[in-house]
């Protein structure tokens, strides 16, 4: 039987939590709270019964979780697709093209910051571009119906959270964004002080079985910081967040017999 593991014993845990709060409550009060039968949830909890997606969008309304943490519960297993930002829009690969550099999806951000201004020399000096690299891409951002512009000629970002299919799949122009990126990262190791910026690194032994999962934590990871950093009651910068998960060693090799 196929059930949901992180999202049972996260209600496990939280049915112990509400335990300690009060030494009478049991799985029937529990049940009581989360609309469901006594007997359905005592299966559930015991692994006993499928916790579908649907039952986990009913329970997680009765638990008043956020849309990001439901996400970050939902199991994902080896025959079904990552869920690359279920809530953000997809950019196809022949559209990305055009607009893949990085300054591309800086200027849509950029239109979110308190002090923007819709004049090419201030998007230019922000981003350190020229200002013919600024105006070829808003010209092509705008035809492609990504940028548009309001009543008073301020520009609006019109394709709002996005990504392409690079946590899926892989090509040319995909990798070299990707270069940009890192060549961001490391200009901004040199360059940026050390409290405007978070670059870090961990190397960890895993198990290569578990991979599909770890890149599924890292794209809910994104997502959730995403949200994070949005709700803030300031905009008042644009920030990259770049993350690499990739083997170091190669112990398949080291372990093949000699011939």
């Amino acid at each position: 039987m196929r059930t949901n593991e992180p999202f049972r014993h996260y209600l496990l845990n939280e049915l112990e939590k509400r335990g300690k709060k009060n030494n009478r409550f049991s799985v029937r009060a529990f049940a009581k709270q989360l609309k469901i039968e006594p007997s359905s949830l005592a299966q559930i909890l015991a692994g006993k019964r499928n916790l579908t997606p649907q039952m986990c969008q009913r329970l997680s309304k009765q638990l008043a979780l956020s849309p990001v943490k439901l996400r970050s519960l939902m199991k994902h297993t080896s025959d079904e697709p990552l869920n690359s930002f279920p809530n953000f829009k997809r950019i196809e690969e022949d559209q990305f093209k055009v607009i893949s550099d990085w300054h591309y999806y800086a200027i849509l951000e950029l239109t979110r910051t308190d002090s923007f201004q819709s004049n090419l020399n201030w998007i230019a000096n922000a981003l350190d571009i020229t200002t013919a690299e600024a105006s070829t891409a808003i010209e092509r951002l705008k035809r492609l119906g990504y940028l548009s512009t309001d009543s008073s000629g301020r520009y609006i970002d019109t394709l709002d959270s996005a990504n392409n299919a690079g946590n899926e799949t892989t090509s040319a122009v995909l990798r070299e964004h990707q270069k940009q990126i890192l060549g961001k990262a490391i200009h901004a190791l040199d360059k940026t002080a050390y409290e405007e910026r978070v670059q870090s690194s961990i190397v960890l032994v895993g198990d290569q079985k578990r991979l599909a999962q770890a890149k599924q934590k890292i794209l809910n990871f994104m997502e959730e910081l995403d949200d994070f950093m949005k709700s803030g009651p300031n905009h008042d910068e644009v920030y990259s967040l770049s993350v690499s998960l990739f083997p170091i060693s190669n112990t398949k090799k080291q372990n093949r017999s000699p011939v």
